[in-house]
């Protein structure tokens, strides 16, 4: 058994004796750590300072420092949902439960839990139905799983054991739960931002929406089949039970969109906000121009033509 991966005292044996130590080649450690987040966060730091200095609009860069503190959470997850990671990855950024997190932990964190939480807020200011709002869950969840599988190709980590719904290498039922983590930040962002915006300290409320929303999502959608995947039963029964969390999930994202879904203007198709995400500011307010129908009434505040978008490079 790997060393790296041995928990300290008191956490148990999860993983089984004859497990073999993951070895990615160094570009592959490096490269992944900038796919995983690293490159667009570094890139979508200076807008958002600009942002601050422009528009004394603090809450991009909060979402960001609300995504890295989420990232905190990685080890509990990685033991409930039976990740392990190479030992030879740039880090470790911290350890905790016995375990070592690599460095392209936080930024991952800031780009999904904190950039496309954001993303999502925008949305949901400018308006979006409730059948678009279920498309932009099924979105976050694609590309999720687009993220995942160059890492898990090349070995930086992998999910090991009997898990459900995998393809070989990815188990889908994460897309589910990190789409519901993502959208319920999101969401939390909604109720709470303005009460709390221009008032000074007040503003670091956004910090633990983080993994408030993270914890909500991943635990309270996730648990049929982190409880499945951890319990001495059949296969067949570890996907039954698993399923429950593709039901939930699904659930989950349906009361969201019936709280906050409204009218829009834009005419969002699935492929459509998928593209959204990864078009730069421009060429996203453009593509909103060209989908947006004459007559329906914009919602106030509306400014998602001027948010960045998870997954782009993005200028000051």
């Amino acid at each position: 058994m790997n060393p790296a991966y041995t928990p300290l005292p008191g956490y148990g044996r999860l993983l089984p004796a004859n497990t073999a130590p993951l070895h990615p080649t160094s570009f592959e450690g490096w490269f992944f750590t900038a796919y995983a987040g690293a490159l667009v966060v570094a890139f979508a730091l200076p807008w958002e300072l600009n942002c601050i200095r422009k528009r004394r609009d603090y809450l991009p860069l909060l979402t960001l420092c609300a995504g890295a503190i989420t990232s905190l959470g990685e080890p509990m997850l990685d033991h409930v949902g039976h990740l392990r990671w190479a030992n030879n990855l740039p880090g470790p950024a911290f350890s905790n439960f016995g375990l070592h997190i690599p460095a392209l932990i936080p930024p991952c964190y800031m780009l999904f839990m904190g950039l496309e939480a954001y993303w999502i807020y925008t949305m949901i200011q400018r308006g979006i139905n409730k059948r678009q709002f279920m498309w932009m869950f099924a979105a976050v969840g694609l590309s999720d799983a687009i993220m995942e599988h160059p890492g898990l190709a090349m070995h930086t980590y992998e999910y090991y054991g009997n898990q459900p719904f995998k393809d070989g290498l990815f188990p889908f039922y994460w897309s589910f739960t990190n789409g519901v983590a993502i959208c319920t930040i999101a969401v939390l962002i909604h109720f709470v931002w303005p009460h709390v915006k221009g008032k000074g300290w007040m503003t670091l409320a956004i910090l633990p929406l983080g993994i408030i929303g993270t914890t909500m999502g991943e635990f309270g959608a996730g648990f049929p089949v982190f409880l499945a995947i951890n319990a001495n039963m059949a296969t067949w029964v570890q996907w039954v039970v698993g399923s429950l969390t593709l039901v939930l999930s699904v659930a989950w994202i349906r009361v969201l969109a019936e709280i906050v879904a409204r009218e829009t203007d834009v005419e969002w198709t699935f492929w459509g906000l998928f593209k959204a995400r990864f078009m730069l500011p421009h060429q996203r307010e453009r593509y909103i121009e060209r989908k947006t129908r004459v007559g329906v009434p914009i919602p106030e505040g509306a400014d998602v033509a001027k948010a960045p978008v998870p997954g782009t490079r993005v200028s000051a």
